[in-house]
């Protein structure tokens, strides 16, 4: 990052992003420079490829490019653009041909939405949209939820080979994952509503997972894959909610990153993160800390409706997040940027502890911390918690 513009643009993200929910303008800036990210990388694969048949896919992008500029920010976007595009790096690096097969169908879906001709071929597998059939288009599942006047669309996408690094796959039953959208939109518009604006403006493709062979819920992203949200199905509309809250707010933090480092290069240590078994590199802390700030204000914003399950909940999400943020502060290894958002969530979260929670909560909440201690010092020994 160099001085000037840029980094004052980046520093005015960072102070935002930790003191207060996104805006609308200021997810508009995150998306841009996600766009432009994917534009950069797109790129870089077409120089590593000029002279393939890969050529002739990037001519009919350019122009559309040029002709439906706005339908080309949308495909742009689409999170698996970024993953296949790493993926086409890493295998020119090594030496080994990339899936320009992959990128002859993405360009046959953008010339098709573009009214173009010719149509693909039938059976055309087109990312992020559907099959091409005899009959036309069969597009990829979506689900749509609709709440206190705020919109949600997104596609349900259990096949794309791009979108299958979050774990196994689980099944793509639409009426299901529709069913249990619902109650969680309606929740989080009603109770938090900042957070469903951020929500509705990033998720746009849930990939759907198996539930892990313990029960518990999963839920991932990747810093590739702009918009996507892996889940296994939820128990109940609340614990949704807050895997979307979750996972949307590293989302957010991956895109700062994609502008800034956080954290100076790796010097080696590992740091206890409350929420993991395992030591974190800085940058991956600062990652968990940032999310669990997300998941903190859920909570603080449950305790009116949710009983004594939000009030322990947010006892406990204040006080691990509040000591992960104190010890990335202390570490000395942040950059301005990473300080200007650590100091800043912190800033934000102090008040919180002050505020009455039921003595039970309290109690609860400090008994799971001294669990997850003893247990993550037994997996790390020799290192501080």
């Amino acid at each position: 990052m160099t001085d000037g513009k840029p980094a004052a643009e980046t520093y005015e993200i960072c102070h935002d992003l930790a003191h207060g929910d996104p805006t609308p303008d200021l997810l508009d800036r995150l998306r841009n420079v996600q766009l432009r990210r994917n534009q950069l990388l797109l790129e870089a694969v077409r120089r590593q490829v000029r002279g393939t048949a890969a050529d002739a896919d990037f001519r009919t992008l350019a122009r559309l490019q040029l002709s439906a500029p706005r339908l080309m920010t949308e495909l742009l976007l689409l999170p698996q653009v970024g993953c296949w595009a790493v993926d086409a790096l890493r295998h020119l690096h090594d030496g080994q041909d990339p899936d320009l097969a992959y990128l002859s169908s993405f360009t046959a879906g953008a010339a098709l939405r573009a009214g173009d001709r010719p149509l693909p071929r039938p059976g055309t597998v087109i990312p992020g949209l559907g099959t091409f059939t005899d009959t036309g288009l069969v597009p990829v599942p979506s689900l749509h939820a609709r709440a206190n006047g705020l919109n949600l669309s997104v596609t349900l996408d259990a096949d794309d080979p791009y979108l299958a690094r979050y774990g196994r796959r689980g099944g793509s039953d639409t009426s299901w994952w529709q069913q249990a959208l619902e109650p969680a939109w309606q929740l989080l518009c009603e109770r938090h509503r900042d957070a469903a604006t951020a929500i509705a403006a990033l998720f746009t493709t849930l990939v759907p997972l198996e539930i892990p062979a313990g029960g518990q819920p999963a839920s991932a992203t990747s810093g590739w894959a702009y918009g996507a949200i892996a889940l296994s199905p939820p128990p109940d509309p609340t614990a949704f909610a807050e895997s979307l809250v979750h996972e949307v707010w590293h989302l957010l933090l991956s895109t700062v990153e994609d502008l800034t480092e956080l954290a100076l290069p790796d010097d080696g240590r590992r740091w206890y993160a409350p929420w993991r078994p395992d030591a974190r590199p800085l940058a991956a802390l600062l990652q968990g800390c940032f999310a669990s700030f997300g998941i903190t204000a859920f909570w603080r914003a449950e305790r009116g409706a949710g009983g004594q399950r939000a009030g322990t909940e947010f006892a406990y999400r204040r006080a691990i997040t509040h000591d992960a943020l104190t010890r990335a502060a202390r570490s000395g290894s942040l950059t301005p940027p990473g300080k200007i958002l650590v100091h800043g969530l912190l800033d934000r979260i102090g008040p919180w502890l002050e505020e009455p929670v039921p003595a039970a909560a309290e109690r609860r909440a400090r008994q799971l911390q001294d669990e997850h201690r003893t247990r993550w010092l037994r997996a790390n020994p020799g290192l501080p918690a």
